[in-house]
């Protein structure tokens, strides 16, 4: 069993987060591992974040790479500057099969602080990554071109959000691409690959973008290619949302273990 590591922030209804990436690595058979990065309550009112300091998450790091073989990871919710440089020169001295998944998360306002991470992520991060999967605002954002309504917008982003150094892109375009079909694409290298699927009009997506990229990584440990563990990944989150746990007429939450019904 491989040894799958997870660096992320807690979700508080563990739809999402740290808790979303362990229980989707236990169903695919692989022993998670973690780093926590922040705190999120989530609550009517909104969300209160809380920021771990990046000396701590230098020292969980450390405690997982120098006991444990590690050769697949991933990143999610990162939340500040010195967390995001903390964690890429950890793993930049060791090397593993890295899927990044760009959580971008500001407070309207913090534009400096917006850019100074993009920038990070942009430079540092990316070129640690086998693979990136941004949904469509976030590689809107990374690509620079803003607001991506197409599929051949998608193509364009992918490819510029590459020349960083990532070499393979997932966009997922989810809910959030016009018409009936939930649309996520691969740009594998120079191959271009479409997953599609009917879109489930419900409440329960909270943590899918989590448990997508925690499928892909949990399914690469299991040595699937990375269009198959796409498609897995596809396919697990389909199952996830349309069996998913209520919370609210609002809110609820994708269920992981949902592949077993």
């Amino acid at each position: 069993m491989e040894n799958v590591l997870t660096i992320a922030g807690s979700d508080s209804l563990a739809g999402g987060g740290i808790q979303a990436d362990l229980k989707t690595f236990e169903e695919l058979n692989v022993f998670g591992v973690s780093v926590l990065t922040s705190v999120a309550s989530i609550l009517p009112s909104g969300v209160s974040l809380y920021q771990i300091d990046s000396a701590i998450i230098k020292q969980q790091l450390d405690s997982i790479l120098t006991q444990l073989p590690v050769h697949f990871a991933k990143t999610g919710l990162l939340g500040d500057l010195p967390a995001l440089e903390t964690v890429c020169a950890e793993l930049a001295d060791h090397p593993l099969k890295l899927v990044v998944d760009p959580v971008l998360v500001f407070k309207e306002g913090d534009t400096q602080l917006q850019s100074d991470y993009l920038k990070a992520m942009q430079q540092r991060l990316l070129p640690l990554g086998f693979v990136t999967t941004p949904n469509l605002d976030e590689a809107g954002q990374l690509s620079g071109l803003g607001k991506i309504t197409t599929k051949a917008e998608m193509v364009t982003a992918a490819k510029a959000i590459q020349a960083f150094g990532c070499p393979n892109v997932v966009i997922k375009g989810g809910n959030r691409l016009p018409g009936d079909t939930a649309v996520d694409y691969l740009r594998y290298g120079e191959q271009d690959f479409w997953f599609e699927s009917p879109k489930i009009h419900q409440s329960t997506t909270d943590g899918a973008g989590c448990t997508f990229s925690a499928a892909i990584t949990g399914q690469l440990a299991n040595g699937r290619s990375l269009p198959d563990a796409v498609n897995d990944a596809k396919r697990f989150v389909h199952l996830g949302i349309e069996h998913g746990v209520v919370i609210s007429p609002q809110l609820g939450s994708v269920w992981q273990g949902a592949s077993r019904q």
